[in-house]
């Protein structure tokens, strides 16, 4: 693909509460789209999320749809939430301070309507009930900054050193790069290799070997990242459930996801000391859509009224993506000095830059550039297909009579099964997304998540709790990090109120895990550094549902 792939890497890192690291390829957005969180009514995120052996919620339509037998008449319910998203950040370079940002979002979380049946006319009878509903399954915003001014190298270097691989492996030649200017520059760039070269910021050497090196290589780096993201991740659902003896139900649902992203990078670097240039800054811009199918089924097992048990089979999302990149770049130059082109600069070259926006003036013998206009890419297009995990629930619930029940979830999620694709063989992502979908099974652990919760019911009040576990994903031979705990985990309770006409439900939840992200990287690892960042959010329910 023709935006830096690194961008995508840093798509997934900041961009969801879940665990990250840097893998630079696309398996990055795979996850954070596949990524399981507590989701539905403010009823069952108190409880932690856990309702495969539970029924009779609207939750119950995108969980477990075997739920919706157990109505014995129709519900409409309303959630609107409220997140605030958090993030406390450390750049391991001087001086090590702590930068501490956040994002605030307000959403509809869940909204649906069960239609219930009637009641058999017999005992053995079959009762079912049919479920329309909307549910928001990630939220995506995100706010992430850090800085440092003892930087021991510049990201121009690594800008260089990604130049000088794809000439010695032969996708690029200095002559593509001397091209990139006629092919609708400033701002409309055909790469960022071509923005490195015109933005002066990877300069020429003689040694065949290296032919770039970073520019102001000498020079003390001030560094500062910011990152800003917002989208979600919802779906529709579909569902029907029933029963025919009171012992056992099942159900069935279909599935229509979709996700709206976009993001923003900003990294810029200044030099305490310089030649030519004062400093720049480096923009990577996303925008992902997709849309798929799943299908659900589920079954509960009811024994007796104490105990019931519960299992839930998701299949993988199938998503058809659509995105659009573009990179930008803002050089300061030092307009006393200027960049130095020389006393006998190409002349097509020189009227070219004056044409395009460069501002150049001649010092005794020689020319020198003292302003670089705005240098971006075109922007581009791709489209490719998506897969995410099978998922795979099952649960037991306890019931205390009319006094509330403990319940427990144990999920698995199969990441080992992500696949990014294209048909056309053609494109130019193909060979990425290949190597993409064999990476998922060197980088990615199938993992077992839990959740525990319960309810306490005293009259027309109900107390609720619960936790949700969610595992690290990773291999360590994707991640050798042994300072970051990338497993999450969520904590909840509520509070509700309910009559036979209406209910009330309010929840509050706490999340909490760590992150890393590298700007950028080196063929010498002690030459760049990483940031820690610690993520927490909190987030506010309330359900609003009537009877009819």
């Amino acid at each position: 693909m023709k935006i830096s792939l690194g961008f995508f890497a840093l798509l997934f890192t900041l961009s969801s509460l879940q665990a990250t690291a840097q893998d630079n390829s696309y398996e990055a957005l795979a996850k954070m789209f596949s990524q399981p969180t507590t989701t539905g009514s403010a009823r069952f995120q108190a409880i932690g999320g856990n309702h495969s052996a539970l029924g009779a919620d609207v939750s119950s339509a995108a969980g477990n749809p075997a739920g919706l037998g157990f109505y014995t008449r129709s519900e409409f319910s309303f959630t609107p939430a409220y997140q605030s998203i958090s993030n406390s950040s450390i750049y391991a370079v001087e001086p090590n301070r702590t930068t501490n940002s956040n994002v605030n979002n307000f959403n509809i979380a869940n909204i649906g309507v069960v239609f219930a049946g009637s009641e058999p006319s017999y005992r053995e009878g079959w009762r079912g009930s049919f479920a329309i509903s909307y549910s928001r399954q990630n939220t995506l915003f995100n706010n992430i900054n850090f800085s440092g001014t003892g930087a021991t190298s510049s990201i121009t270097d690594s800008y260089a050193e990604s130049v000088n691989r794809q000439i010695q492996g032969g996708d690029l030649t200095q002559n593509g790069l001397l091209n990139g200017l006629n092919n609708g520059a400033p701002n409309n760039f055909p790469s960022s290799s071509s923005l490195y070269y015109w933005g002066y910021l990877i300069n020429a050497v003689n040694n065949s070997n290296t032919p770039f090196i970073g520019t102001e290589p000498n020079a003390k780096v001030n560094q500062n990242f910011d990152f800003q993201s917002t989208g979600r991740v919802s779906q529709w659902t579909l569902a029907y459930g029933g029963t025919a003896n009171e012992h056992f139900y099942i159900g069935g649902s279909l599935g229509i996801p979709s996700y709206h992203y976009e993001a923003v990078k900003n990294f810029s670097e200044s030099y305490q000391t310089y030649q030519e240039i004062k400093g720049f800054t480096d923009t990577r811009l996303l925008t992902s859509s997709g849309s798929g199918i799943n299908l659900t089924i589920g079954a509960i097992i009811k024994p007796n009224d104490k105990i019931r048990f519960g299992l839930t089979v998701v299949t993988p999302t199938w998503y058809d993506v659509d995105e659009t990149s573009s990179t930008s770049f803002n050089v300061n130059v030092d307009a006393n000095k200027g960049i130095n082109l020389g006393a006998k600069p190409d002349q097509t070259i020189l009227t070219r830059l004056g044409t395009v926006g460069y501002k150049t003036i001649k010092k005794g013998n020689d020319t020198f550039i003292t302003s670089i206009p705005k240098l971006s890419t075109e922007t581009y297009q791709d489209n490719y297909q998506l897969r995410t995990p099978l998922k795979v629930s099952g649960g037991a619930a306890v019931f205390f009579k009319k006094k509330g029940f403990i319940s427990a979830d144990i999920e698995y999620v199969a990441y080992k099964g992500m696949n990014i694709s294209t048909q056309d063989q053609n494109s130019p992502i193909y060979n990425d997304l290949t190597n993409s979908t064999d990476n998922v099974k060197l980088f990615y652990n199938n993992v077992l998540n839990m959740k525990v919760g319960g309810e306490y019911r005293m009259g027309n009040v109900s107390l609720r709790g619960g936790v949700n576990f969610l595992q690290n994903p990773y291999t360590t031979a994707f991640d050798r990090s042994k300072t970051i705990d990338r497993s999450q985990i969520i904590y909840s309770t509520g509070i509700g109120y309910r009559t036979n006409e209406f209910y009330v439900d309010v929840t509050g939840m706490y999340g909490s895990t760590q992150v890393s992200y590298t700007p950028y990287s080196l063929a010498n690892s002690s030459d760049f550094a990483s940031a820690k960042i610690n993520n927490s959010y909190v987030k506010g329910l309330v359900s609003f549902g009537i009877f009819f």
